[in-house]
């Protein structure tokens, strides 16, 4: 029986079993992905600030560079997913050779993900706003117990969304082709499991922001020096989960000529 415990057993399981090996394997990405955080802090520092809505967005009209670094990024993070789907699912099925085109095709199906996942949240927290406003005519701002609170409801929500979508990127980084469709129809019968997987990742995402508040840590090297683990830490458990819900979900002769 395939349970939350278990799941998050398993892929946590697949990070620790060797450190050294999960880090060779990442290797690659994580050395593009410290030399762009090297690059951002240096000349474009406010990219650094840590929360998707605490960037100044007038930031990307300077010019090509803050998106250059912000494209780079998510290029270094993508790698990374790759090369640890290919490690973690190698002996399993065939994957065509790495090239542009298994990267490219990744990253594609990574920006569908973001879309949905940004629908998501304003379908969210819009709602959580107004019902905010209507109630407190003093205008008073929310306390930091209400917004980490609403984080973690709102994460878990989408973080559960997401998983249900998600088994399109490991079969993307085989080389392979899954329609979201065919993860959802795959995923439904551990649909209830995947809620307690959503809630403990999300957990673990608000305890970080909660940490980084009261660090209130700026858009400086400093930031950078917590940022990044906790972008790495997080994306490995994440791809881990993702590779052992492919692995026990699609048969193998699926995974083959997905």
């Amino acid at each position: 029986m395939i349970t939350a415990r278990n799941l998050l057993q398993t892929a946590v399981g697949l990070l620790t079993k060797s450190p050294l090996t999960t880090v060779t394997v990442v290797a690659p990405a994580l050395v593009l992905m410290c030399g762009v955080s090297l690059i951002t802090a240096t000349i474009a520092p406010g990219l650094l600030q840590i929360g998707p809505g605490s960037t100044n967005i007038t930031t990307f009209s300077e010019g090509v560079t803050p998106l250059a670094l912000v494209l780079g990024f998510a290029l270094s993070y993508a790698l990374m997913a790759i090369l640890w789907h290919r490690h973690t699912l190698c002996g399993r099925c065939t994957t065509k050779p790495l090239g542009l085109r298994i990267i490219a095709g990744y990253l594609w199906r990574v920006v569908a993900l973001a879309l949905i996942q940004l629908a998501a949240s304003l379908t969210m927290v819009i709602p959580l706003m107004i019902l905010h406003e209507a109630g407190n005519s003093h205008a008073t701002p929310p306390s930091t117990a209400s917004m980490l609170l609403t984080t973690f409801i709102s994460q878990t929500v989408i973080l559960w969304l997401l998983l249900r979508l998600s088994l399109i990127l490991p079969a993307a980084a085989l080389g392979a082709s899954m329609p979201m469709t065919t993860s959802w129809k795959h995923t439904k019968q551990i649909a209830r499991a995947l809620w307690g997987v959503a809630a403990a990742l999300a957990l673990l995402n608000t305890c970080f922001t909660a940490l980084a508040t009261m660090l209130t840590l700026g858009p400086s090297a400093q930031a950078m020096v917590f940022e990044l683990p906790v972008y790495v830490i997080e994306g490995l458990l994440i791809f881990s989960v993702l590779t052992t819900l492919y692995s026990r979900l699609v048969p193998s002769d699926i995974a083959e000529t997905a």
